[in-house]
């Protein structure tokens, strides 16, 4: 069987390290065949490494539509969060499958217009929920749904994001400022908001939201700490971001591979003095929240409670669910899934085998269930456009009860006034 052919829209991490390495690992299943990325140096390895001729090696996505579909099967979308809604109609009008990273789009009154045209679509469209495709959360439902742990009651989801990760994506990196990239809830979080969703087996009626900026901001800075942790600074023993720590190492993984495509040491070394990376944490121009919690209460009863922060030391997901004859606990970087009776007061504990990198195996599982849809003309998906959304209006709405002291948002309310903001 020949491998689906794709167009790669966005070279940086998940569409190199992702998407890409996926195609490498797996050439009888996918074979990118075009890549659009304006930085010639993370476009001209991606096009060396998936042997993409030049004419389909473009700075600009546009540059590969109107298709014949003689180049590519599918569109896979990977470009920042603010540019996919052109990209993303444009493709489903085309008619190729599209699979689309998270957040879909950063704000209400483009969530709103794909909502509307995600109504006419026949096309397969799958975001990138992967959450919804680890073993760990698919055991979850299973368990939710065959009532072992009785009638489901409630639900606690932290995400902890890990003091390093807050710093090099939110407070230096791509997704630091809300007006270039999309609230932190959003742009981060809408993975949780689906999975609660996803788990709670019914819509979200209202949700209440707390969350602040309260650590990376200049009044926060030591004495005498530069614009940049390459000039000099006097505290650079004792701050756990001085960024020659974080990049300078032996580790060229994530997040090292996202700050330049050099990564010699001298790369590496250019970079911090150079680009963003190399910045103060306490002298950047973020704004988004560094820790925020969600209260929810969805339409059949079920009442969930969300933290995201990134003061933890590590990063991962952990999880209760409450039943009426059981308590679930469960670590998703772990695997471990840990039941307690109350009846019988045993104890029976599952170990999934579950992968520390790639969402816990959740991106092998997603780009494995697009491709096989693909392959069978199937339109549906495990998260499919038009139930991806409502996770996303969820973080919205969050953002805005967050911004107005918690004030209690009411979802069929809020996705109505997004329609209407877009209508007139």
């Amino acid at each position: 069987m020949n491998p689906i052919r794709a167009a790669l829209l966005g070279g940086g991490s998940r569409g190199r390290y992702v998407y890409a390495d996926y195609a490498k690992t797996h050439p009888q299943d996918l074979h990118i065949t075009a890549i659009a990325e304006p930085d010639p140096q993370k476009r001209d390895a991606i096009a060396l490494e998936q042997g993409i001729v030049s004419r389909l090696a473009v700075p600009d996505w546009k540059a590969l539509f109107p298709s014949t579909h003689q180049d590519f099967d599918v569109v896979i979308i990977a470009t920042q969060d603010s540019m996919h809604r052109e990209p993303l109609l444009k493709a489903i009008d085309e008619g190729y499958p599209v699979l689309c990273e998270k957040p879909v789009v950063p704000n209400l009154d483009e969530l709103s217009q794909i909502a509307e045209h995600a109504k006419h679509t026949k096309s397969l469209v799958s975001i990138s929920h992967v959450l919804r495709y680890t073993p760990f959360f698919i055991r979850i439902k299973q368990l939710i749904e065959d009532k072992t742990i009785g009638d489901l009651v409630g639900i606690e989801l932290d995400e902890n994001v890990g003091h390093i990760h807050i710093s090099h994506s939110f407070v230096r990196g791509n997704w630091r400022k809300k007006e270039t990239s999309s609230p932190m809830i959003l742009a981060k979080s809408c993975h949780d908001m689906d999975i609660l969703r996803y788990l709670a087996g019914s819509s979200c009626e209202t949700l209440s939201s707390y969350g602040d900026l309260f650590h990376f901001k200049q009044e926060n800075a030591p004495e005498g700490a530069p614009l940049r942790c390459t000039d000099g600074c006097p505290v650079l023993e004792q701050c756990p971001y001085a960024a020659q720590k974080i990049y300078l190492g032996e580790n060229t993984g994530w997040p090292v591979n996202a700050i330049t495509t050099d990564l010699s040491f001298e790369g590496r070394e250019k970079a911090l003095r150079e680009g963003p990376y190399g910045r103060c944490v306490y002298h950047c121009d973020n704004n988004v929240v560094d820790h925020q919690t969600v209260s929810a209460r969805f339409s059949n009863g079920v009442i969930a409670s969300f933290t995201m922060s990134g003061f933890t030391m590590e990063t991962h997901r952990n999880i209760r669910v409450m039943g009426s004859k059981a308590e679930l606990k469960g670590d998703m970087e772990t695997g471990e899934i840990t039941l307690d009776f109350f009846t019988t007061k045993e104890r029976v504990t599952y170990q999934l085998n579950s992968k520390k990198d790639g969402h816990g195996g959740g991106d092998e599982h997603f780009i494995s269930d697009f491709i096989n849809r693909v392959r069978s003309l199937d339109i549906h998906s495990t998260s499919d456009l038009s139930s991806s959304l409502e996770s996303h209006f969820m973080a919205l709405a969050a953002e805005e009860s967050r911004l107005d002291g918690g004030k209690t948002i009411n979802l069929s309310s809020f996705q109505k006034q997004g329609r209407i903001r877009l209508l007139f």
